[in-house]
């Protein structure tokens, strides 16, 4: 059985007036992508607590994993993480299709870095992290524990580390244009950035004043398997 438990940043981001409406960030090699089961324990939970939420498939994004951990080349890399997109999206619209489950529109990384606002924003978020502080911090904290996770003992080149910082600056200019689209809450399967709930609880000062206004919700998720 699924078990899932929630922790809110801030932590009356729920009980206050709703600010905007709710996504469902969803990395392609997490196990809601991965695991139908998972996915609707997610999804239901979503449905109860929150009063459902939009889902956001990080499909272009996805692209630095297997630049950097399967040796793709950038172009091979963005057709493979399209390719999983499509694949997954198929089994979604199963999931949503009427009378399987509460409506949901299913979104894109992709489109978003077309915007023509994103490369200047790309660049304010890389100047950050160049000038050093608790925003380079707190983002290579988060790629360190990863690639602990995810290499263990073996020795991480530069350029892995490279594409897992520019991993989380893209991230971060996504939901910058999500939430000027009017989105207020993001849900993900998983522990939140060390950024964003940084930025959110007022310790990171100058960084984005959209994402002040996000509400962040991480479930941690226990037991499902995939099938």
């Amino acid at each position: 059985m699924t078990q899932i438990k929630a922790k809110v940043f801030l932590p009356d981001g729920l009980t206050q007036p709703r600010r905007g409406k709710a996504f469902l960030g969803i990395s392609l090699n997490n196990r809601i992508a991965i695991s139908p089961q998972v996915f609707r324990a997610v999804f239901d939970w979503v449905a109860t607590n929150v009063g459902g939420a939009d889902l956001f498939i990080g499909d272009h994004l996805h692209r630095h994993n297997y630049q950097a951990f399967d040796g793709m080349a950038e172009p091979a890399a963005i057709e493979q993480a399209l390719r999983d997109r499509d694949e997954f999206t198929a089994r979604l619209r199963g999931f949503l299709a009427p009378g399987g489950s509460t409506a949901a529109a299913i979104m894109s990384a992709s489109p978003l870095y077309q915007n023509v606002t994103f490369p200047d924003r790309l660049s304010r978020f890389r100047k950050q992290y160049a000038s050093g502080g608790a925003f380079k911090r707190l983002i290579d904290d988060a790629v360190h524990a990863f690639l602990a996770r995810k290499q263990r003992d073996q020795v991480v080149d530069e350029e892995i580390r490279g594409h897992c910082v520019a991993y989380q600056l893209e991230e971060l200019v996504l939901f910058e244009l999500l939430v000027e689209q009017g989105y207020g809450i993001l849900i993900y399967a998983g522990a939140q950035l060390p950024i964003m709930k940084s930025i959110v609880s007022g310790h990171v000062y100058g960084a984005s004043d959209a994402l002040r206004t996000l509400t962040l919700i991480e479930l941690r998720v226990s037991g499902g398997h995939a099938s």
